[in-house]
């Protein structure tokens, strides 16, 4: 698949009229496989974007991933895993947890059993936005990172994480989030797509069995710049952010659902409400 990156200009941006539709377009790629294009300028007057900690400015920000084709949401085009099962509990909202489970689990049994490591992908293309190794998983846990809290050193019990944004639109990207890995192959503001892996299913966190969780969000882009997930603040802002089912996302005939919520999102900007 051709995967083009185009840029909406401010003016464009600001328009009360712009939704998902309106904004994905096919246009050539030059017979690259992945065009990068520069990210919208910041306007005179304007305040600078934030850069974080790291320095580095946020690569998504003012890009539009397009898909040629009559489903722009192809890009949303595997599972994390070639070989699968979501094991007992690790199904969205599962009733099983005793906590709302937001994502869906992914794991390979067989893998596991054979002694070989189990790999995982992105499940679209976008930009790594956040990433930890969750250190303190493996100085209190045990040699798997596994521990028995969801403390916020632990990244809140996800472990080792990494979390890819997928820009949409000037007003939307969505967040996919990818946890418990044993370890990743990526930096912050890589460009990452479906066919590369980017790290290895573990257990780091709270966790009883090798898998991966995905959950899935959507809001303004950058939200989740340089986050740091072991901070409340952080923590907060995720769940504060809309979820939805995963579903929606790796099943194409439910790409229209997810495609109206986008549209509908946009416009209406709903804020989140203070968490007490």
């Amino acid at each position: 698949m051709v995967i083009c990156l185009g840029t909406i200009s401010p003016a464009a941006a600001r328009s009360p009229d712009l939704v998902l539709s309106a904004t994905w377009h096919a246009r050539p790629c030059d017979a690259q496989p992945v065009a990068h294009c520069p990210p919208v300028e910041d306007e005179p007057g304007q305040p600078v974007a934030e850069t974080g900690y790291t320095g580095l400015q946020n690569p998504a920000r003012g890009r539009s991933l397009l898909a040629p084709g009559a489903d722009p949401l192809a890009v949303f085009e595997r599972r994390p895993l070639d070989v699968y099962i979501v094991p007992e509990g690790g199904a969205f909202l599962d009733d099983d947890h005793t906590d709302p489970h937001y994502g869906v689990d992914y794991a390979c049994p067989t893998d596991y059993l054979q002694g070989q490591v189990t790999y995982f992908y992105p499940i679209a293309p976008g930009f790594v936005t956040a990433r930890s190794s969750c250190l303190w998983c493996y100085v209190d846990g045990d040699a798997q990172g596994r521990v028995g809290w969801k403390w916020p050193r632990y990244n809140f019990g996800w472990g080792g994480l990494v979390l890819v944004e997928t820009p949409i639109n000037p007003q939307v990207s969505v967040y996919i989030l990818y946890a418990h890995v044993a370890r990743d192959f990526v930096s912050l503001g890589d460009f990452v797509t479906p066919d590369e892996i980017i790290g290895v299913v573990g257990t780091s966190g709270y966790s009883e069995q090798y898998h991966v969780h995905v959950e899935i969000r959507y809001g303004p882009p950058g939200l989740f710049w340089n986050a740091d997930f072991s901070q409340w603040a952080t923590h907060d802002r995720w769940m504060a952010t809309m979820f939805t089912d995963p579903a929606l996302v790796v099943y194409r005939q439910n790409h229209g659902l997810l495609r109206a919520a986008l549209e509908q999102w946009g416009p209406l900007r709903p804020e989140p409400q203070p968490i007490p």
